[in-house]
């Protein structure tokens, strides 16, 4: 795994550029790199789903949860739903995660900028806890990833999944054999745009098996596609006022009446300070 350090926005930029050319030399138009930000490059929880964030848990204990979860879900969610109704168990999953329940999809973008606002919004105001850690975008080649995943079967598909392949339906069995759940190498995988939140953040996903922590395992070796971007805590004030000019803020990430208000409060915080 390749690790480099930015200290602005531009900087940033311009060390993707160059991640890329050699991730993508024939210019492939229907391939994009996918990022992941982090308030805190060292997080004890780093690249993994929130539903494998319990330290001392058993697998099968997790997956259990797992099953529970998308019963209930399910089950009370339905009177809920305003707008498009989920068709699938897929776009089932992929609501509980837009709405915050415990899954395990790990968030993704195809958006650089959408990436480095997750790993700076929260950071260098009242409140932070991080101190002089550095924030980190993880950039991932998502191509690669499947590649890791489907080397095996004698006919491997080839990019970044759909939830009708038939090669990924044993990532979500059935919601009664959660706990029957075989593979161990995340798959990424393309949601489909329930909400404009998802659209917004040009949302991807990767989808574990049975490894916790089965991302940070792949990307071990040594020719991965796998970079972590380190964002300086010195440099986070001067990149979050360029997000801001650049017209990436908490409103066109969240694009609902809840994502203009954590704005304005973040607006009336700042000039109450100064």
């Amino acid at each position: 795994m390749m690790e480099i350090k930015v200290r602005s926005v531009g900087d940033f930029m311009r060390q993707i550029g160059g991640i890329c050319k050699p991730w993508n030399p024939e210019s492939d138009p229907e391939w994009l790199p996918w990022f992941r930000g982090e308030g805190n490059a060292d997080w004890p929880f780093a690249l993994r789903p929130r539903l494998y964030r319990q330290k001392h848990k058993r697998l099968k204990f997790l997956l259990h949860l797992d099953q529970e979860l998308r019963l209930e879900f399910r089950r009370r969610g339905a009177q809920l739903i305003i707008g498009q109704r989920p068709a699938d168990k897929w776009e089932w999953y992929f609501l509980m995660q837009h709405y915050g329940v415990p899954t395990r999809l790990l968030d993704w973008t195809d958006g650089a900028l959408v990436a480095l606002y997750f790993a700076v919004k929260s950071r260098k105001i009242p409140g932070d806890r991080e101190g002089e850690a550095p924030a980190v975008v993880y950039m991932l080649d998502p191509w690669w990833l499947n590649d890791q995943a489907f080397k095996r079967l004698k006919d491997p598909p080839e990019g970044v999944a759909l939830s009708d392949w038939p090669e990924v339906q044993k990532y979500l069995p059935k919601e009664l054999s959660s706990e029957r759940l075989k593979p161990s190498i995340p798959v990424a995988i393309d949601p489909t745009h329930l909400s404009s939140r998802i659209a917004a953040q040009r949302s991807r996903f990767t989808i574990f098996g049975t490894e916790v922590d089965g991302l940070r395992l792949v990307t071990k070796k040594r020719d991965c596609k796998f970079t972590k971007i380190l964002v300086e805590a010195s440099a986070i004030p001067a990149i979050q006022g360029d997000l801001r000019r650049a017209g990436v803020s908490e409103s066109s990430i969240f694009p609902d009446l809840e994502g203009l208000s954590r704005e304005l409060n973040f607006w009336w915080e700042e000039e109450c300070r100064h």
